[in-house]
């Protein structure tokens, strides 16, 4: 049997909607009763006989931060797809983050190990990558670098990343995937395209990259099909700069294209406010000066390595961001 770990998440919903098209049902690890909702809503809105499929899919609620309930999710499991994640850039989250991506990964390869999994296809993220601030353009090979700061996210999907290779070296069948901002409808981005197709102007201008989510699910589906083993690969289609992304977004909502950058020395005043505020004891502190750099880093994520593995190309992106 396969087991989809967040299931009930973005990725997760469209990767269980992937496979009922082909006919797969999987057991779908979930946390919260009410998330489940979103797998059924992606099912109703995509076939004509959702209810006869959705009921086809087993459910298993487990919590990454709980073992026992891992292990009985694993019960009769040949082939893991892991999409279950914390995604958060605050300081305050580094806990938590720890826990779930890093932990987290901890205990799922121990479990994919302990129970014979044939393979695992591991959903990490751009963030793990490497960060050589020499080096125009990132890939699979770019270095990480410790001497260079990064956000409380990364650390953890790099922690995550670096049990998934301990666990090939120990027999594991694994690949991994580390998609940009994954772009599709209901996305966690979508909100925030279109506040500035309604009009805002203030961006930063360090430069994003993209994917579309269906690009995301066929990567994972045909790697988890392949003999492909001990690899990774970034999915990113498209790079664009923010002030080129919000100019174009102004566009398509028939406003002006003058676009306001916000000042680099403005976020380091909200940076050294928060650190006041903590002490004050009135909240945690979610700004970092990694997160600050990454907003005004301008480097291009080469999403290439994949097309010479498997019959694939990107989608263009234009019509999820500008319709």
């Amino acid at each position: 049997m396969i087991l989809v770990t967040g299931a009930t998440g973005f990725i997760g919903a469209h990767l269980m909607c992937h496979l009922a098209e082909k006919d797969i049902f999987p057991v779908a690890m979930f946390r919260h009763e009410s998330n489940k909702r979103r797998v059924w809503k992606r099912f109703k809105s995509q076939f004509d006989d959702a209810r006869k499929r959705y009921d086809k899919i087993i459910w298993r609620k487990a919590d990454f931060r709980d073992l026992p309930s891992l292990d009985v999710a694993f019960d009769d499991i040949d082939y893991v797809y892991h999409c279950a994640g914390y995604i958060s850039l605050a300081q305050s989250d580094v806990k938590k983050l720890l826990e779930i991506n890093e932990k987290g990964s901890t205990y799922l390869v121990d479990l994919c190990l302990s129970h014979s999994v044939k393979k695992l296809v591991y959903v990490s993220s751009i963030a793990a990558l490497g960060n050589d601030p020499s080096l125009p353009v990132i890939d699979e090979n770019t270095p990480w670098d410790n001497n260079t700061e990064k956000n409380p996210y990364a650390y953890s999907k790099y922690g995550g990343e670096m049990e998934v290779w301990r666990a090939t070296q120990e027999g594991l069948n694994a690949v991994i995937v580390n998609p940009g901002i994954v772009l599709g409808k209901n996305s966690p981005i979508e909100g925030l395209l279109k506040r500035y197709k309604n009009g805002l102007r203030w961006c930063t201008p360090g430069t994003n990259a993209f994917v579309n989510i269906k690009d995301v699910i066929t990567v994972m589906y045909e790697l988890m099909h392949s003999n492909i083993k001990d690899e990774r690969f970034i999915l990113v289609a498209e790079n664009w700069t923010g002030k080129a992304m919000v100019r174009s977004l102004l566009k398509a909502g028939n406003f002006s294209p003058r676009v306001f950058i916000i000042p680099k020395r403005f976020l380091y005043f909200l940076w050294l406010t928060e650190h006041l505020i903590q002490l004050l004891g009135i909240r945690k502190r979610f700004l970092t000066r990694a997160i600050i750099s990454s907003q005004y880093d301008q480097k291009t994520i080469n999403g290439n390595k994949i097309k010479s593995f498997i019959n694939f190309e990107y989608s263009k992106i234009t019509k999820l961001i500008f319709d």
